[in-house]
């Protein structure tokens, strides 16, 4: 019978593993890593093995007294107790405070010895007991940074001691397990570790390696076995040899170095700490969402909380023709209210341009409105070069959506189903509809998302600027973010605007009621125990990056300091759309790795929160879990006034924390009463606050610190960490660049996919067919659109050896698309949703020829596109054509859609560049697709060439990876991609 704490963790789920294999039955203990540790029991119970979870904190002595008593209950013995739950703080003597010593002497001394005394009674009652107690070298020797770590398992070895000779009588062994830097995420929290580990590889004698969890663990299972009966009070350790000191330690002097076997919620590997010599700094912020037209009126709303969801006005839509009282009726939703941009007042300079907003997308306006907003405080030069680095799609704009409406009912008129028409009833049938849809008259083209963004910085940022779109859904701006910063510590641009824009258009309002998640009272209740449905609404938001020793001469007021931004994929899930807290706790713990920050030193987060039951709880899991540890956190949403803004909902969030900092408040959650049961059942150390809360400068170099969230659709999970700025602890020098690739970039395999030889097009009604390696039931394939299911074709494609490196590295293998505008289903789900709307329009008069017409059309539109349900909308998302690999092939590395108009395939091979290039991924699937065959489609974007009147559909996957990686894995350079 054996009770091994923090047994979720990398040494203590391999000692939790050994030991069931060797036959005892194995309480896991964990607390924050929860979700892990069910994971761990599943697994090896579906084997066979008799392991249990044993939930709790072992820093609190009623959870250990719980455990312990349930352990009795069950068993009556306790015959091995494995103590290797512990705390790593970093630091020197001059940056530890006394909290965080305390912290760690908890930990890493107190709770062991609480177990043990709590546990004495059932270890005597085994008459063979023993314990192990985890410690490090760094007891020993003394380690840069590692005073408080050090110190405290010094103690631990101490008291292991002391506890054998007072135990001894009672038949019960207590020693230590000491090891060396492992290779393990834990591991991979030291502070400089590449460099680090290099080191420790030179000094250790016995393979010039680092140790391995399981090398460990086989010593801790030695020491809890009856093999060791005559070995007490001793530590021995498992390092290789390398506290031999055999080698030098490269600049380090006489200093040695260790780490911490079982550190706090882990960090994931392959992340390096973020320099804070000259960090990334917010210097200009600007915004257009439901109830206010800039950031200070945006902080009166968060303040106040007023009732903003409203019943659409006729300039948008008619609400009664989609949203009936009934919720059965085909092709329509229920969702009355919405999140509108209404008494939108622009910027002056937006205004002096008396801008059309029937001809000019509304992103345009927004975003350009945004944009002068956010560069009033600051200066860009004449030499300078930007990147716009935003977050968009083809779905969120209502003028696309209205165009292509309108587009098909001129090809209808054009085709064989309008032949009993006469001239006069086609002219007639067209005005109905163009005064119906009156956004729908203009080019297509410029609303799709490339369009919107060079048009919107026209004339306000440099002509050469580089745009760079992205579309991951909900954590688009967050994905923006993330590339402005690659951008600025690259040394391509000097400034960086990102953000994003999403407009409310019908059909999505009907697709999202028809998944159930839109809330039936037209209230949002994010955070609380009462949530039933999220709300959908318009906004637009941009700031402005740049370096802190640039901001600084230029005289700049410095926002925030943007320490570090974490991007995930949820991988293999319940489902596209099922949120999941494993995904979103890595890119929490990515973001923190990359910020060099400890998760205690986040003060508030500003959760995603979209007020839907499951999503919420699940989020609120995975906050407990990352930062929740023995210090409250304070959790809080934006969306239970303004809705959920989609694509630019991260960066309407970092505005929130940055306008929080600015004012030293944080605002109540409004329309909160209490946590969800599941959660508040779990943790006592989140916070949500009812009423407005001080958030005050602290003494000293201790920066206020806070967190953005934002999880789109198909598991794109985002994370950014923010602090305030404080002179004395940022003193910046310039710096140089961080250097790009030694080597070039390879493509290691290739897969394609197309229509049968001599044809363009797959046909009207795509094909669909069992795809290897795919588990999508017929009726749902035969619901998502082409593109979806034609990467998935050619990720079965792609050659053995690749996928099963894809599998192998699955947390560092990435997916990044090119795409052009909206999909087939989606161009199919528009019509279905507003055909009531074009016979509306055409008038119940309409005589029996253009009724023919209209049933004809009807007839081909319902025979083409299946009607919409609960598989629509994430059907037809073209970021979720790069989420489908990830989902069925479980890669967690992270997953977006690249739309530069028909660049976007080679902007993807330049997008996965800059995410191999400095080892974020190891491994990169680059693809494009063009998969929307239909011509009313291909005319709207034609209308500035008439050259070309048809388009050819297929997809293309590419794996890139680096030339090291290549010749490690043994694989051929099929082509280099230069720099």
């Amino acid at each position: 019978m054996a009770l091994v704490t923090g047994g979720a963790g990398g040494v203590g789920s391999a000692v939790v593993d050994l030991l069931a294999r060797r036959g005892a039955v194995v309480y896991l203990n964990c607390f924050h890593s929860f979700q892990r540790g069910k994971e761990i029991v599943g697994r090896l119970t579906a084997e066979g093995l008799d392991v249990r979870l044993a939930r709790g904190s072992v820093a609190k002595d009623e959870h250990v007294g719980r455990i312990v008593d349930e352990i009795g209950a069950a068993e009556g013995r306790l015959d091995i107790l494995v103590n290797n739950a512990a705390l790593g703080i970093f630091g020197t003597a001059a940056g530890i405070s006394e909290e965080d010593f305390d912290r760690a002497l908890t930990m890493n001394v107190k709770a062991p010895l609480r177990c043990v005394q709590r546990a004495r009674s059932l270890l005597a009652a085994s008459g063979r007991a023993s314990v192990v107690n985890v410690s490090s070298v760094g007891a020993r020797s003394v380690m840069r940074d590692y005073l408080a770590i050090g110190v405290t398992k010094a103690a631990l070895e101490a008291m292991t001691r002391y506890l054998a000779v007072e135990l001894g009588p009672a038949g019960i062994r207590v020693n230590t397990a000491s090891g060396g830097l492992l290779d393990t995420a834990g591991g991979r929290m030291f502070p400089d570790f590449p460099e680090f580990a290099s080191a420790m590889r030179s000094r250790t004698p016995l393979g010039g390696r680092l140790g391995k969890a399981d090398e460990l663990a086989e010593l801790i299972a030695f020491l809890a076995s009856p093999r060791s009966r005559w070995i007490t009070g001793q530590t021995i350790s498992a390092d290789g040899g390398a506290d031999l000191v055999c080698g030098p330690l490269p600049g380090q002097g006489t200093e040695t170095w260790a780490t911490p076997q079982s550190p706090p919620l882990p960090m994931e590997p392959s992340e390096v700490e973020a320099s804070t010599e000259d960090p990334v700094v917010v210097v200009g912020m600007g915004m257009a969402v439901p109830g206010a037209s800039s950031p200070d009126e945006f902080w009166d709303v968060l303040v106040e909380g007023p009732k903003l969801f409203t019943e659409a006005t006729p300039d948008r839509w008619v609400t009664a023709a989609f949203s009936p009282d009934r919720e059965d009726v085909p092709d329509k939703g229920k969702q009355p209210v919405s999140g509108l941009i209404t008494g939108f007042r622009p910027h002056p300079r937006l205004a002096a341009e008396a801008p059309d907003d029937t001809a000019t997308d509304y992103s345009v306006l927004w975003l350009r409105h945004s944009l002068y907003q956010a560069l009033e405080h600051t200066s860009i030069g004449p030499s300078d070069s930007v990147a716009f680095c935003v977050g968009l799609t083809a779905d969120g704009s209502q003028h696309l959506s209205e165009t292509q409406v309108v587009s098909a009912v001129r090809e209808a008129l054009g085709g064989p189903h309008a032949k009993g028409l006469t001239a006069e009833e086609k002219g007639r049938v067209e005005r109905s509809v163009l005064d119906r849809f009156r956004r729908g008259g203009g080019e297509a083209g410029r609303s799709l998302p490339h369009s919107i963004a060079k048009e919107a910085i026209e004339g306000i940022l440099p002509g050469d600027s580089a745009v760079h779109v992205v579309d991951t859904a909900c954590s688009s701006s967050l994905y923006a973010l993330d590339r402005a910063i690659r951008e600025l510590t690259s040394g391509r641009c000097d400034v960086a605007v990102c953000g994003g824009s999403a407009v409310m258009q019908v059909t999505n309002m009907v697709a999202f009621s028809k998944m159930g998640g839109l809330s039936p009272t037209g209230e949002v209740r994010s955070l609380d125990e009462k949530a039933n449905g999220v709300l959908f609404s318009d906004g637009a938001g941009l700031v402005v990056l740049k370096k802190l020793s640039r901001a600084l001469a230029d005289g700049d007021t410095v926002l925030g300091v943007v320490r570090g931004v974490g991007l995930s994929a949820d991988g293999k899930g319940k489902a596209i759309n099922a949120p999941a807290t494993t995904g979103q706790v890595m890119a929490a713990r990515r973001a923190l790795a990359k910020a060099g920050a400890r998760p205690g030193e986040v003060d508030v987060v500003i959760a995603h929160a979209t007020g839907t039951p499951a999503g919420d709880t699940a989020e609120l899991l995975g906050l407990a879990e990352v930062y929740a540890a023995d210090r409250p956190v304070t959790v809080v949403s934006n969306k239970s006034v303004i809705g959920h803004t989609g694509w630019p909902a991260g960066v309407v969030s970092l505005i929130h924390l940055l306008l929080c900092l600015r004012h030293d408040r944080i605002p109540p959650q409004h329309r909160f009463e209490r946590l969800p049961a599941r959660v508040s059942e779990r943790t006592s150390m989140i916070e949500v606050p009812r009423q407005i809360a001080d958030w005050r400068p602290r003494p000293g170099d201790r920066a206020r610190t806070g967190a953005v969230a934002a999880f789109g659709f198909g598991g794109t999970n985002a994370t950014a960490v923010v602090s305030e700025y404080l002179p004395a602890r940022w003193r910046p020098r310039a710096t140089a660049p961080e250097p790009a690739r030694a080597e070039p970039l390879v493509v290691i395999g290739w897969s394609a996919c197309e229509p049968a030889d001599g044809e363009t097009s797959f046909g009207s009604v795509y094909p669909v067919h069992p795809i290897a390696g795919v588990a999508l039931p017929p009726p749902m394939m035969r619901r998502i659109d082409r593109a979806q299911l034609l990467a998935l074709e050619c990720m079965s494609r792609l050659p053995e050896p690749v996928r099963e490196l894809c599998a192998r590295h699955s947390d560092h293998t990435g997916v990044v698309f090119g795409v052009m505008g909206q999909t087939s289903a989606m161009h199919g789900a528009q019509l279905r949703v507003h055909f009531d709307d074009i016979r509306a329009a055409v008038g119940e008069e309409a005589s029996p020829a253009v009724a023919d017409f209209l049933d004809k059309m009807w007839s081909e539109v319902d025979r083409t596109w299946p009607a919409i349900s609960a598989d629509t909308q994430p059907g037809v998302m073209p970021n979720v054509i790069a989420s489908r690999i990830a989902n069925q092939f479980d890669l967690r590395g992270l997953n977006l859609v690249v739309d530069a108009g028909e660049a976007s395939l080679l902007r993807s091979f330049e997008t996965a560049a800059r995410f191999l290039e400095v080892g974020d991924l190891e491994l990169a699937l680059v693809g494009g697709v063009s998969a929307n065959p239909h011509p009313a489609w291909i005319r709207s974007l034609r209308n500035r060439s008439s050259e070309q009147t048809d388009e050819a559909e297929g997809a293309y996957l590419f794996a890139v990876t680096s030339s090291q990686k290549a010749r490690e894995w043994s694989l051929p350079a099929l082509a280099h991609i230069e720099p």
